[in-house]
């Protein structure tokens, strides 16, 4: 409830108002316009001004993950639902990653619930495309028969990478709770990631194509930065903190969190059936800033191998900057609407920013010089 001087003050300034040009007043708020005026703006207001949970710069790993587990049940397994799956997924997953890195996974594995959910009505009310579910807290999955074989390996992946405590949901680079002051952070990178490994170690060869598209995309060009082994290891250990600070070498932790909130917004709303123009606008500048964000860590990696040794000349720099810029796309298409999200200018700027009191010069023109996809 407001008391008297908030409402004198309130009214004192529309009378205010009253005498201005509204014109130049439109012009002088419309960057508060785009951020306030709809549900989804609000979202992204929240997120890009208020962007860092509060359990972030605190969280240290539940204890649950220092513990050891190395046994799977397969008879108890086998009798669930999915359970040739599951079993399919446990043998690929301990084949190929280190039992260190495994203990979310062994702790879920044996009393894992597995079911068999219509999504349909879901799906219409909600306006998503769901066809799979993980649930840390319930330890449960819930697929779509009809999906199951293309789904199910996607939410494996997030159940052998999650924990619940505390009331924080710890699932892979995700972190979620519904704690005031936590909120969520990392579902876009999360979301990504989980398909690319679910493609790399399940469905190589599938051409069946999913929501995530574009998360998988990026999550991919992270893995360039960080490195696979690394990247994979941060993933399963719930290890959204180890991610940051692995990016902190090369950019400063604000700009960490305005990346990771650009794909989480951009995995909520990018594949929205309609737009309004400011919400077009705000998903082209996401699309930018990702680009701008990962040519600029990318390069600062680069800058690093050269301290290291690993890489002895300029041209090995330019090589490499080539190949890694070349594969970002300069046009998106996103259902009816296309999005310019990377110009010569855009490209210049950013190495301008990376490379800014080094000994080397990277000066680039036009698009062509890098052979950039349209």
């Amino acid at each position: 409830m407001m008391d008297n001087k908030e409402k004198f003050t309130i009214q004192d300034f529309i009378m205010q108002l009253e005498q201005v040009n509204y014109i130049e007043i439109l012009d002088a708020i419309k960057p508060l316009i785009i951020y306030y005026v709809t549900s989804k703006t609000l979202d992204t207001y929240s997120l890009h001004m208020d962007y860092k949970p509060k359990n972030i710069s605190k969280v240290t790993l539940p204890p649950e993950l220092t513990l050891e587990y190395s046994e799977v049940d397969i008879n108890k397994i086998v009798a669930t639902k999915y359970g040739e799956s599951i079993i399919r997924f446990a043998n690929v997953i301990i084949k190929n990653f280190p039992t260190e890195d495994l203990t979310n996974f062994y702790i879920n594995i044996n009393n894992l619930k597995a079911r068999a959910k219509n999504f349909g009505i879901q799906n219409l009310i909600l306006k998503s495309k769901t066809a799979g579910e993980y649930d840390p807290k319930k330890n449960e999955i819930t697929v779509d028969d009809d999906t199951a074989e293309s789904t199910i390996y996607h939410e494996l992946f997030h159940m052998a990478s999650s924990i619940y405590k505390d009331g924080i949901r710890y699932s892979g680079f995700h972190q979620s709770s519904f704690k005031h002051g936590i909120g969520s952070l990392g579902r876009g990178i999360d979301e990504g990631y989980t398909e690319l490994l679910s493609r790399r170690y399940f469905t190589p060869d599938s051409s069946v194509t999913c929501a995530y598209e574009y998360q998988v995309f990026i999550a991919e060009k992270l893995e360039q930065i960080i490195g696979r082994e690394k990247m994979q290891k941060l993933y399963l250990n719930s290890n959204l903190k180890g991610l940051i600070d692995e990016l902190k070498q090369y950019v400063s932790e604000d700009e960490i969190m305005k990346f990771i909130s650009n794909t989480d917004f951009l995995v909520k709303h990018m594949d929205d059936k309609k737009f309004q123009l400011f919400e077009k606008n705000m998903i082209g500048n996401c699309l930018k800033n990702i680009n701008r964000f990962v040519i600029i860590c990318y390069s600062k990696k680069l800058q690093q191998q050269v301290k290291d040794g690993k890489i002895s000349t300029n041209d090995e720099i330019l090589q490499n900057l080539a190949e890694y810029i070349s594969s970002l796309p300069s046009n998106i298409k996103i259902r009816k609407c296309k999005y310019e999200v990377m110009t010569g200018e855009d490209i210049q700027e950013s190495l301008q920013a990376s490379f800014e009191n080094t000994n080397v010069t990277v000066s680039i023109n036009s698009e062509e010089q890098l052979g950039i996809k349209k």
